[in-house]
């Protein structure tokens, strides 16, 4: 799916890059000094300096943003309002096949893929994870709910988001128990909480459970006990203690901060 930018142009034909010094400086300076628009080009504005202007383009995929004339910003498509001009350069030369444009926030390449989507910058794609269960909006340039999505938001039939929590996912497959066997809801350690941890009902289905207060989960024997019986880096997961020497609060692990 091509981009916002890049559908402007393939219907507009954008005008060709030149040299900076190749364009002739045709432009009336509405006050002595600031940064205006240019009539056509969402991407080109002037520099007025004592009622002298300079032309200047923002950074390939960026367009510039036109409603402060002593602001001068260049910024993403989906936070500029063009009106008219409607015309863009060319992307550069060279690009990742990833990056419709240098910089910008697209659609990931892979067709049955809606929850991840590249951040271009400089021409090189970062590849970033929608929350789930959100769907990445080209437009908006963000992630949003399916029934949000503008029309520029690829769409993606009958695609599951497995469900992520605190960055954990169940494993694909089976989880094999202490004897070798399969089990049906496997529990798995919380990433971040010494209470918490999380289950996979019939090995696909992620949930968040979480221990009485007091107790912590200890992952060895897939139980919630007292936090001193529990694993070592969870032993302060409520307090320090009464023979701690850590002058205020002590690390889970008793130890005190670094």
């Amino acid at each position: 799916m091509l981009s916002l930018m890049c559908r402007l142009q393939v219907v507009l034909v954008a005008t060709s890059v030149m040299a900076q010094d190749d364009y002739p400086v045709e432009f009336d300076c509405p006050e002595k000094n600031g940064f205006f628009p240019d009539k056509e080009q969402c991407d080109k504005y002037y520099e007025c300096v004592g009622d002298v202007p300079e032309t200047n383009f923002c950074p390939d995929g960026l367009l510039f943003e036109a409603s402060d004339p002593n602001s001068e910003l260049c910024d993403y498509p989906f936070n500029v309002d063009c009106g008219d001009r409607e015309f863009v350069q060319e992307p550069e030369a060279g690009l990742n096949p990833k990056c419709y444009r240098a910089n910008g926030f697209f659609n990931h390449d892979e067709e049955n893929v809606c929850n991840k989507y590249y951040n271009c910058v400089h021409g090189f794609p970062h590849v970033y994870d929608c929350p789930s269960p959100l769907v990445f909006d080209e437009a908006q340039g963000t992630c949003v709910r399916e029934e949000q999505a503008s029309s520029f938001a690829k769409k993606c039939d009958n695609i599951k988001v497995k469900k992520n929590i605190d960055g954990f996912e169940c494993p694909e497959g089976e989880t094999l128990g202490a004897n070798g066997q399969p089990l049906a809801h496997p529990t798995f350690r919380h990433p971040t909480s010494c209470r918490l941890y999380l289950i996979c009902y019939n090995s696909k289905d992620l949930n968040e459970q979480g221990c009485p207060e007091t107790q912590v989960y200890d992952h060895t024997i897939n139980k919630c006990v007292l936090a001193e019986d529990g694993p070592d880096d969870c032993k302060c997961w409520y307090d320090c203690g009464a023979d701690s020497n850590c002058p205020g609060k002590c690390d889970t692990n008793c130890e005190c901060p670094a």
